[in-house]
């Protein structure tokens, strides 16, 4: 899913900030949750992500990737080390007998030669990749202000109080009446 609501824990500075989020997307629907040792119902994710409008630690934010984002990362990551696995097997069976190895020894050989290639150029793409801001996720909109928030809600990363973001968000939410003024 491409929003995500979070809490703001720590601006940084060059328009990027850490925000926390709770029960991971990938979790949400997993039918093997319960069964599951990372036990990621209960995860907190602090990720880093970018800041174009100015929010402030405390914030109660939406997280927003395009979904072309997180295709071409997809395709990078899965598909190219696929394809060189298949170009190497191919190269291996073409030079099999000139090289005088059996068959499936080269096809084998070749095969993990060009998966191990695949994953050397997606780790050096990476790096060149981490360079554009298109592939992080970024802040979409506030959705409370931290000020607005009681100061009774708990801190979201340490798990005080509150047990979970959505708890701290009511929180953010509602926060108590103001004091009356006594007659």
């Amino acid at each position: 899913m491409p929003y995500k609501n979070g809490i703001v824990v720590s601006v940084m500075g060059n328009g990027w900030a850490e925000v926390v989020t709770d029960e991971l997307d990938a979790c949400a629907d997993c039918v093997s949750a319960r069964n599951c040792p990372t036990d990621c119902k209960s995860a907190r994710t602090v990720t880093k992500v970018r800041n174009e409008i100015n929010a402030q630690a405390g914030d109660t934010v939406s997280v927003y990737i395009s979904r072309k984002s997180m295709l071409k990362s997809a395709a990078i990551n899965y598909l190219v080390p696929v394809v060189f696995l298949l170009i190497g097997a191919g190269t291996g069976s073409t030079l099999a007998p000139r090289l005088g190895l059996g068959y499936f020894s080269a096809v084998l050989l070749f095969g993990l030669a060009g998966l191990s290639f695949g994953y050397f150029l997606i780790k050096a793409l990476s790096v060149r990749l981490s360079m554009e801001n298109s592939f992080f996720p970024k802040i979409d909109r506030i959705l409370y202000k931290g000020s607005d928030v009681a100061s009774t809600a708990s801190d979201p990363v340490s798990g005080n109080g509150k047990g979970s973001i959505a708890e701290w968000q009511e929180a953010a939410s509602n926060p108590p009446p103001p004091p009356q003024p006594v007659d």
